[in-house]
């Protein structure tokens, strides 16, 4: 055997290095520790890191033994050594990375690299949005306002800041301020439903879906639509706050997304929306829908979390499962957390999130709607824009055995560069008129069943 040397010793040590990095970050890819899951690279990982530990420890030992009686000292100090440098090269790329690092209008930036942003710091955003002292998107503090049962909703008899939008004494989207639409809207009433897409946000009133519907038909059109609604929202509005109008049709407007805000807990974690803190969320417990964690607690109470890990029900929420918030280290060096972000971990599979179960979920809650607006003696439709089209969306309609009203036709009419408003998440007041203009005819003829035909325009 030859004679080793603190140099060998101080090789193998660096072998070793390499080979444990290697290990921990073939666990990190593996999601759930599923081998059969395991994606080419990682598993290359995991064994080139196991053989090369294996190797490493091996030759160390040989090393060690063939030092002779100072094999001692020497390993203490090839160790020392060892360490010094490897704390020497983190030190040198974390001041590397931390002098590249800027501070942008989207968070923290390395290069190229978005790093993803830790719970204190989507927290802190929140409660910055939430006080009015940073915008976010369209969303206005003096419009939507937290609700202990919904998550958020409209604000009644308001304006927005931009003057864009203005809600009744109900918490309906108006014309204006100062209106009771109890009072103005006798006869034969429809009411439209669901997210943004309903509310049409960034147009003005004039040039929303349900008042361009209105005109048409001439009869009142109320707009219960809310921003960033799931349908499990839409459901619960419905419930509480529009069956009491007595509408003869209900006009719900669906869209793909809304299916995957209904897996949502924390929207603010699930896809980064500072003001929407929580929402209501259901679950399937033999087939019925089980509302989890009812009444929601205030926004405040949830931002003063001090780990994302102690949310209630957290482990329910599809960001929290997919998006791994548990590798995000709210104090961890900027470089660990650079890397995380250029190469995020794929996600275990969670029964509780998977496409089964939300279509499962959305398909009971969708059947649960129109149930209940039948059976409050209304005409329930439901719309889809072509354009929203999704498998997840076709496969809830199936689940739920209804059959929606597509829109394309209508909005293929429009040119496609007038579809959308400037930010191309939502309609413009052509592409409303349009929807409004397909969705007529069929809402007359449920307004004919429900002996409302009178109080539409001939």
């Amino acid at each position: 055997m030859s004679r080793g040397s603190p140099a060998r010793l101080l090789g193998c040590l660096y072998a070793v290095d390499a080979a444990t990095l290697a290990i921990l970050a073939g666990i990190y890819k593996a999601p759930g520790f599923h081998w059969r899951l395991l994606s080419g690279s990682t598993r290359v990982a995991l064994v080139a890191g196991g053989l090369g530990l294996a190797a490493a420890g091996w030759l160390l030992v040989r090393q060690t033994a063939a030092i002779g009686p100072r094999r001692g000292r020497a390993l203490a100090i090839a160790l020392a050594v060892n360490l010094a440098t490897a704390l020497a090269a983190f030190l040198l790329l974390e001041g590397a990375v931390r002098l590249m690092a800027r501070t942008t209008r989207d968070g923290l930036m390395v290069g190229s690299v978005a790093i993803r942003p830790t719970w204190s710091e989507r927290a802190a955003q929140s409660r910055a949005v939430l006080a009015g002292a940073a915008r976010w998107d369209t969303w206005d503090v003096s419009y939507l306002v937290p609700d202990p049962e919904l998550g958020w909703t409209v604000a009644p008899d308001r304006r927005s800041a931009d003057g864009l939008y203005a809600s009744s004494a109900e918490g309906l989207r108006s014309a204006g301020p100062d209106v009771r639409l109890a009072d103005a809207t006798a006869g034969a009433r429809v009411a439209l439903i669901g997210d943004s897409n309903a509310f049409s946000l960034e147009v003005p009133f004039h040039d929303s879906w349900g008042d361009h519907l209105a005109r048409r038909l001439g009869v009142p059109v109320l707009n219960f639509g809310v921003d960033g609604y799931g349908l499990d929202q839409t459901y619960l509005r419905y419930r509480r706050d529009v069956r009491s109008w007595k509408p003869r049709v209900v006009l719900l407007s669906l869209v793909g997304h809304e299916l995957l805000r209904t897996m949502a807990v924390y929207p603010l974690v699930s896809f980064e929306w500072p003001p929407c803190v929580v929402k209501p969320r259901f679950t399937l417990e033999r087939g019925e829908l089980r509302l989890l964690n009812a009444p929601l607690p205030a926004p405040d109470r949830i931002l003063a979390t001090a780990r994302i890990q102690r949310l209630p029900f957290v482990d329910h929420d599809v960001g929290y499962v997919t998006d791994d918030w548990q590798w995000r280290f709210d104090h961890g060096p900027l470089l660990l957390r650079l890397l995380t972000s250029a190469f995020p971990r794929r996600p275990a599979p969670d029964p509780r999130v998977s496409p089964e179960a939300t279509v499962a979920l959305n398909g009971r809650l969708l059947t649960a709607l129109v149930e209940s607006v039948e059976r409050d003696g209304a005409v329930p439709l439901v719309v889809v824009p072509a354009e929203t089209r999704s498998a997840l969306l076709d496969a809830t309609l199936a689940r739920a055995g209804v059959r929606a009203l597509d829109a394309g036709e209508c909005l293929r009419q429009v040119p496609a560069d007038r579809r959308r408003v400037p930010s191309g998440n939502h309609f413009t007041g052509l592409a409303n008129e349009a929807l409004a203009r397909c969705a007529a005819p069929a809402v007359e003829r449920a307004l004919r069943e429900t002996g409302g035909r009178d109080h539409a325009r001939s």
